[in-house]
């Protein structure tokens, strides 16, 4: 990976809000101790082509997350040949500075369970038919952690858009979003605090012009109803997601 610094963004962008069909669920004002409003997310910027040396890569950030992301490939790989469709290769790692408590150097059981999970909401995305017996590898560095669920639907998003700087063939763009239960409200794209006051986390990776779910974690104690509210909540976030998305794309060209 390119051990040069890395400026930090020129603007940060943030995404447009729609109008939610589904009622507001704040049932009083101060729910989040970061004063955002129960459907609100961080302003998100994101630069593509920050490796040289890979593939693909891309540079993402919002408020107290930062992660970079390469992309290795298609390329020749023993893992697939034998496969007539090409295989998905990813390592996601926490860098050792990143969190509160410093991170070993070998990935510990979290990060393997993350690398498996953007392995699975991308699977349904990228055309692996047209990449046959070849592989295609990701790596992502969170930077710096502020709430692990909202790194890991942020890498997802960094990740896609690494993907199109590669030239990799998708069905679609592949955005995703965090979201929480804190006193009976689903609260939007939690920090590292929120994460610690409560025990429920959810997760979805979305596809927003197939409107097809590729990938959804849910963890902790959430009712079913919630869990429907998150869905919602969690898709409409993923829409507006992409239009931040399709503008770095766009600038990039």
């Amino acid at each position: 990976m390119d051990k040069r610094r890395i400026n930090g963004p020129e603007i940060s962008v943030k995404p447009i809000e729609k109008k939610s069909t589904q009622p507001k669920n704040n049932k009083d004002d101060g729910i989040r101790k970061n004063n955002r409003s129960v459907d609100n997310i961080r302003p998100i910027f994101i630069k593509p082509n920050v490796i040289k040396k890979a593939n693909g890569s891309a540079y993402y950030e919002a408020e107290n997350i930062k992660i970079i992301c390469g992309v290795y490939g298609p390329r020749s790989s023993k893992r697939s040949m034998v496969s007539d469709e090409g295989t998905i290769y990813c390592e996601f790692k926490f860098a050792p500075f990143s969190c509160n408590k410093r991170c070993g150097y070998i990935r510990n059981a979290q990060e393997r369970e993350y690398s498996l999970i953007i392995q699975q909401a991308f699977l349904p995305a990228i055309r692996l038919n047209l990449y046959p017996k070849s592989s295609i590898d990701i790596y992502v560095t969170v930077l710096e952690n502020d709430g692990t669920t909202a790194c890991l639907a942020a890498a997802i998003t960094c990740i896609s858009i690494a993907l199109t700087d590669a030239g990799i063939q998708m069905y679609d763009l592949v955005a995703a979003a965090s979201a929480t239960c804190i006193k009976g409200n689903i609260c939007l794209d939690p920090d590292a605090s929120e994460e610690n006051d409560t025990n429920s986390k959810f997760m979805l990776s979305y596809m927003p012009s197939l409107k097809q779910v590729t990938h959804v974690l849910c963890t902790g104690k959430m009712e079913a109803e919630q869990s429907i509210e998150a869905i919602g909540i969690c898709i409409d976030a993923c829409n507006s997601i992409k239009t931040v998305m399709d503008h770095c794309l766009i600038n990039s060209h």
